[in-house]
């Protein structure tokens, strides 16, 4: 199989596309979603932080060592 042969049938397989202008300007919807983004923390997150705050009250030599493996 020769480098015209794979140009053809990569021509055959990737149809070209017809019309490729966006029908409406997405830059307005872009900016509605970054603005209505907010910082969201989940459950697992609170409870994990819960934790680590339990951990040093109960074991407060601990902290060099959670300091030490962030």
């Amino acid at each position: 199989m020769n480098d015209d042969r794979v140009k053809e049938l990569l021509r055959a397989a990737i149809p070209r596309p017809g019309d490729a202008e966006l029908k409406r300007d997405l830059w307005p919807d872009m900016r509605r979603r970054l603005d209505e983004r907010r910082l969201r923390v989940s459950a697992f997150d609170w409870v994990l932080i819960a934790a680590i705050l339990a951990s040093m009250m109960l074991f407060p030599q601990a902290a060099l060592t959670l300091l030490y493996h962030l």
